[in-house]
């Protein structure tokens, strides 16, 4: 029992220390990558709208410091910090037989959008969905760049793909080196 005891309170300590949990993901980043990825700013090869948290952490690497909130990702190299913003975008929709039918006014203006295809485009975020339909009836959600999220309003299956894309970044010194 002791040992049990002591392994639950060593593992607790443990995930208190990690700073996030995308650091148990990734390589940190080294010297080279933090030079890199300077340089990289400075000559515009990040696309602020366009480059995803993945393959950025894939390229340079996780930050000492990764900050994570409900809407943002902000990794902190030194004097430089990336900042990503997070959004689920809606993907499909599809009827679950397996759950049965809802009914409220918001459901049923979802059913007949959906039905009537009023609801088309690849930027439909799942916060204009809550806030036009209200909260959905059931969730399944990851928080993975690249992994779905699916809702459901009763039997409507609603699958929305979670994109982590940078928004903007700071920094000082970008021309000089981390060890020169």
């Amino acid at each position: 029992m002791k040992v049990l005891k002591s392994l639950l309170i060593a593992f607790f300590a443990g995930l208190l220390l990690c700073s996030s949990s995308y650091a148990i993901k990734g390589i940190m980043a080294t010297e080279k990558d933090i030079d890199r990825l300077k340089d990289d700013l400075r000559f515009g090869f990040l696309k602020v709208g366009q480059t995803r948290l993945q393959e950025f952490r894939d390229n340079y690497g996780e930050a000492s410091s990764i900050a994570d909130a409900e809407k943002k990702v902000i990794y902190h190299y030194g004097d430089l910090k990336i900042e990503f913003e997070k959004k689920r975008l809606w993907r499909d929709w599809e009827y679950d037989s397996f759950y049965n039918q809802a009914y409220s006014d918001d459901i049923d203006d979802l059913r007949a959008d959906l039905e009537s295809e009023e609801l088309v485009g690849e930027n439909i975020t799942f916060r204009r969905i809550r806030k036009d339909y209200d909260e959905p009836t059931e969730s399944e959600e990851t928080t993975e760049d690249g992994d779905y999220s699916i809702y459901y309003y009763g039997n409507i299956k609603m699958i929305f793909e979670n994109v982590i894309i940078l928004k903007s970044w700071r920094g000082k010194n970008l021309d000089k080196k981390v060890k020169e």
